[in-house]
C-alpha cells in the first residue's frame, strides 16, 4: 500500500508544478476512462447526486479545491524524497497528469450538478463515494484490457513493471520514513482525504486491486 500511496501523491504533487510534456502512457489510461464512461458513467454521475447530499462529502470536496489543499501539495514538493518520486516517474513516461486531469474534471462536474436523482449510497464520506464508485467499474473489461497490453505493448508493460521494481520500492520507502511526509498525509486524513482509498480508485480504474 505504502508504494501505491505514493505515486497518488506524486500525481497530485506533479499537477501544480510547471507544464510537462504529454506522454504516451496517457493514451492507455484514456482507453480505461472510455470504457467506464460507456458502462457505468450515468450510475457516477447519479451516485455524486446523491453524495452532495451530505456534509462530509461536501466538506472533503471543498478541501481538495481550498489553497490549503493547494499549499500542502506545494510542501511535499520541498521534501527530496518526494522529488525523487517525480523523477522516477517522469523517466519511466508515466502521464501523471491524467490522473490528476481526472480529478479536476470530475471536481468541476460535481459542483456544476442538480440535486435531483436518488440512489442507494453506502455512506456519506468522499472514501465511500470512492468505494460506490469502484463497485460499479466494469472490471471484467477493465481487467482484460490490462491483460492484454501487458501482453502485447512494450511501453505499457514496461511502466508496470517498474513501478514494481525495488528501486522504487526503496524511494517509496524513504518518503514515509520523513517525519514532515507523514504530518502531511495526517493532514489530509483530516480532511476527508484517504491517500490509500484514492490508489484503491487508481487499479480499479486498470481492472486492478491490490494483492
Amino acid at each position: 500500500m505504502m508504494k501505491q500511496a505514493v505515486i497518488v501523491l506524486a500525481v497530485l504533487g506533479i499537477a501544480f508544478s510547471a507544464p510537462q510534456p504529454r506522454k504516451q502512457f496517457s493514451e492507455h489510461v484514456s482507453e480505461f476512462l472510455n470504457i467506464i464512461e460507456e458502462e457505468a458513467g450515468d450510475e457516477i454521475y447519479n451516485l455524486m447526486q446523491q453524495y452532495l447530499e451530505f456534509e462530509e462529502f461536501r466538506t472533503a470536496l471543498a478541501y481538495t479545491r481550498s489553497t490549503n489543499f493547494r499549499d500542502l501539495i506545494y510542501e511535499m514538493e520541498d521534501l527530496p524524497e518526494f522529488n525523487a518520486v517525480l523523477d522516477f516517474l517522469e523517466k519511466d513516461n508515466i502521464d501523471i497528469h491524467t490522473f490528476i486531469d481526472l480529478l479536476n474534471e470530475i471536481l468541476e462536474d460535481i459542483e456544476k450538478m442538480k440535486r435531483n436523482t436518488r440512489q442507494s449510497v453506502s455512506g456519506t464520506t468522499m472514501t465511500d463515494f470512492i468505494y460506490d464508485s469502484i463497485a460499479v467499474f466494469p472490471t471484467a473489461k477493465l481487467s482484460a484490457l490490462f491483460d492484454e497490453k501487458m501482453a502485447n505493448d512494450e511501453a505499457f508493460s514496461t511502466a508496470l513493471i517498474n513501478l514494481r521494481s525495488e528501486e522504487f520500492s526503496q524511494l517509496a520507502n524513504a518518503l514515509f520514513e520523513n517525519e514532515i511526509f507523514r504530518q502531511e498525509i495526517q493532514s489530509l486524513r483530516e480532511n476527508g482525504v484517504e491517500i490509500e482509498v484514492l490508489m484503491d480508485e487508481v487499479l480499479a480504474i486498470f481492472g486492478q486491486t491490490l494483492p
